[in-house]
């Protein structure tokens, strides 16, 4: 009898240990083409948000397993429940299916022209009748949506497709984020152009806050808690300031 018992506590802890293990690690999907942002190179997550997400886990001594996708993918993985997902914007009908952290970073979406095709923006109005390049199936907040009820979007799923039409005169402006950061880095990453080609226009469409999210039924606004607690942290102590800046 005295075997038994000791087996079935035996047993308990084993199983106690390997639900442990198993809820400490938890995957999180991403887009892999938002650089500096986000993005994925040799294999690996990289950026912004990555190293973010790496300072997180850290505090709360969780493995995020970041893993990065084309974003209609990475949405797909999220909303089935297969994965948390981060870089994720606010919509009305997201909010129907996902519980949200507090930001854990804001980035610039602004509009990038043709040098020479520059053109006054100043408010939504000012979009009117323009072809703006965007990636397909984003969105970036409320502000956006509202401005683009005043534009035509051209979607595609690469930004060196939205530089070559700007510069034959297939759309009037392409959509980049974070700011002026993510059309250096693409112009990095290729020879076929210049930057003294491009202006980016001063006034962006909006600074989109970025979220970790998880779809409902996982149940996880105990846990966005104690992640919240973790970003304010990294904000008053100037961690994720430092991240930042590295990029």
């Amino acid at each position: 009898m005295k075997l038994i018992t000791r087996f079935i506590s035996f047993l308990i802890i084993s199983l106690s240990l390997i639900f442990t293990v198993y809820a400490e690690e938890i995957v999180i999907s991403g887009n892999s083409a938002k650089a500096p942002k986000i993005w994925r190179e040799d294999g690996q997550p990289k950026g912004i948000l990555t190293d973010i997400m790496l300072y997180a886990g850290k505090e709360l001594g969780v493995d995020f397993v970041i893993k990065l996708y084309p974003w209609k993918r990475a949405y797909t993985l999220a909303e089935r429940s297969k994965a948390g997902i981060v870089g994720i914007s606010k919509n009305e009908e997201r909010l129907r299916i996902f519980d949200y952290s507090e930001p854990l970073y804001y980035d610039e979406v602004v509009l990038v022209v043709k040098r020479g095709n520059e053109f006054k923006y100043e408010r939504n109005e000012d979009l009117k009748e323009k072809t703006i390049g965007a990636c397909r199936g984003c969105t970036f907040g409320p502000e956006y949506e509202e401005a683009k009820k005043y534009f035509q979007v051209e979607p595609d799923n690469a930004k060196v497709k939205r530089l070559r039409k700007l510069l034959t005169g297939r759309i009037d402006a392409a959509i980049f984020n974070p700011g002026a950061a993510a059309l250096n880095h693409e112009l990095s990453l290729t020879k076929a152009f210049k930057r003294d080609q491009f202006t980016v226009l001063k006034k962006p469409i909006t600074k989109d806050p970025n979220y970790l999210a998880f779809a409902k039924n996982l149940n996880m606004k105990d846990f966005l808690e104690k992640f919240n607690q973790v970003i304010q942290k990294g904000y008053e102590d100037g961690t994720i300031q430092k991240i930042i800046a590295r990029y």
